[in-house]
């Protein structure tokens, strides 16, 4: 580690912090996603029930009486913030991604010379 000069180093740690960010990012996918497949499941099956069925929501720690119109409402909503907010993550992870690759490239480059 001594015979790395500073500038490398440098990089090395900014790939380090890189890579940290991107494993807290595709976690955060990770849960949106699994949000995302449970709201889209849930507007399935609610999309089933007939006219006039009592439904529940949960709200906090409480379960209240809803109507099928309101709570499809909500749901919809909610798959498509869902879906913003996952795109949003997949465009941070492409550019995250690009940003590694050019710095394992800059990083190889500059350990080259000293290698050979």
């Amino acid at each position: 580690m001594q015979n790395i000069p500073p500038q490398v180093q440098s990089m090395l740690a900014q790939l380090e912090s890189y890579q940290g960010q991107l494993q807290l990012l595709v976690q955060q996918k990770q849960k949106v996603q699994v949000e995302l497949n449970e709201a889209k499941k849930a507007l399935e099956e609610l999309e089933k029930v007939e006219e006039g069925t009592v439904i529940y929501k949960t709200v906090g720690t409480l379960i209240v009486k809803t109507d099928k119109e309101k709570a499809l409402a909500e749901l919809k909503e909610k798959v498509e913030t869902l879906e913003v907010r996952l795109n949003a993550l997949e465009r941070q992870e492409k550019k995250l991604n690009e940003k590694l690759k050019e710095l394992t490239a800059k990083i190889q480059a500059a350990l080259r010379p000293t290698a050979g």
